[in-house]
């Protein structure tokens, strides 16, 4: 790949018109900013301008290839293939592969444009629409959206030469991360990027993709609390899965419900689980934000919490058969077994001090070691588990009954 980012980097230089010396000068001058994104201690050699150069805008230029036309993707050797753009997209996400996000963040605003030609920064059309007025009284100095001419708005020239002023919100003032949600957006899940998002790096932006979008609480424990019953075993007790479609990696329980009689052998408890669809490059995306978790949000661990409590719930492969068959985990791997073998590989030295899930937990182990919970699902799951099987109990039920009574006029008789 380095003949090749080399490629995008000459690209890059000669579709904004800028000279290598600009590019190495520009990376020279943040260098201690960048080195402090980084944990440890570097050794710098003479090619450390260059190394960040090249790698800041082959990543660049190829978001800005991405963001073009699919049609001219067969002329580009990444995007033309899906494979490779998929190996480049994962190798992009590696915790220990990452740029700082506002160095290419600032590199784009220096020296690239956004996508639409048409849209400049307000401060530059300011000024353009300084030097129009001198000579067009009608036109105006300041959107109307904001008094004193903050930056909150684009100015955009018509093919007239008049300027029209629209409107945009604030948070939107990052044309790099429509570029960036544009080249991961299998992991957005549907969900965008506004409310001032602004990500570390990649990795970080596809934590903000997975992790739920509602604030949860979170209880540290000295002692962790015992490990929950696996799927097979709660199933068995009377625990229904239930697949969420929502995107976010999260784990909800219905409110138990029971009858009039508030009999204990009649709760029901649902555990809904977001669908975990498991592809080859599964295990790689998992564990580096699991990873940046561990190192970034000790007390905010979502991702982490997550599949904790899925590798409680997987045990061995009938596990993964219970939870494929109620539609929670989606296997594209084809092996029920590797599915079983991943989840509990994935949370092999995380630390489960903290976690959103410990209520959850506690309720479906007293839920499993209630008595009547137990044997009334048994009885459920072997005498009514579909319309014929409770048919035949209902009408052998019956049969039972009425021998039992003619047996007894027959004895008193």
């Amino acid at each position: 790949m380095e003949t090749h980012k080399k490629i995008y980097y000459e690209n890059f230089l000669a579709r904004f018109k800028k000279s290598d010396d600009e590019l190495k000068q520009f990376i020279k001058t943040r260098q201690e900013n960048i080195l402090r994104c980084y944990a440890g201690t570097i050794e710098l050699n003479k090619d450390f301008e260059e190394i960040i150069a090249v790698d800041a805008c082959f990543i660049i230029e190829l978001f800005l290839m991405n963001f073009n036309d699919p049609k001219n993707h067969e002329n580009d050797y990444i995007l033309r293939s899906p494979w490779l753009r998929k190996a480049v997209e994962q190798d992009l996400i590696l915790f220990e592969n990452q740029l700082p996000y506002s160095l290419l963040q600032e590199l784009y605003q220096n020296f690239a444009v956004p996508p639409s030609s048409n849209f400049q920064p307000w401060k530059e059309v300011q000024e353009q629409a300084d030097r129009q007025s001198s000579t067009n009284h009608d036109l105006p100095h300041c959107s109307p959206c904001c008094g004193h001419c903050l930056p909150c708005c684009w100015w955009i020239p018509s093919k007239d030469h008049s300027i029209e002023i629209v409107q945009v919100e604030p948070d939107n003032d990052d044309p790099l991360l429509k570029l960036t949600y544009e080249f991961f957006k299998d992991y957005s899940r549907g969900k965008s990027v506004k409310n001032g998002v602004r990500p570390k790096h990649f990795t970080d932006l596809v934590r903000h993709f997975l992790r739920p979008d509602k604030e949860m609480v979170f209880k540290h424990s000295s002692t962790p609390i015992k490990n929950i019953y696996a799927a097979r075993k709660l199933k068995a007790s009377g625990v229904k899965f239930r697949p969420l479609k929502d995107g976010h990696f999260i784990i909800e329980k219905d409110e138990a419900t029971k009858c009039k009689l508030n009999l204990a052998c009649f709760i029901n408890m649902d555990l809904k689980l977001t669908q975990f669809c498991v592809k080859d490059e599964t295990e790689c995306v998992i564990r580096n934000i699991m990873a940046l978790e561990q190192f970034l949000y000790p007390n905010k661990p979502y991702i982490c919490n997550y599949f904790l409590l899925m590798d409680q719930l997987v045990d061995i492969v009938e596990d993964v058969d219970l939870l494929v068959e109620n539609k929670v985990i989606l296997n594209m791997l084809g092996s029920n077994e590797a599915v079983a073998k991943l989840v509990n590989r994935l949370c092999e030295q995380i630390m489960d001090d903290k976690s959103c899930y410990f209520d959850i937990c506690e309720q479906l182990n007293k839920h499993h070691e209630n008595f009547w919970n137990l044997h009334v699902a048994t009885l459920k799951r072997v005498y009514f588990k579909d319309l014929w099987t409770g048919s035949s109990t209902v009408v052998g039920v019956f049969v039972l009954l009425f021998s039992i009574i003619g047996t007894i006029k027959s004895l008193m008789s």
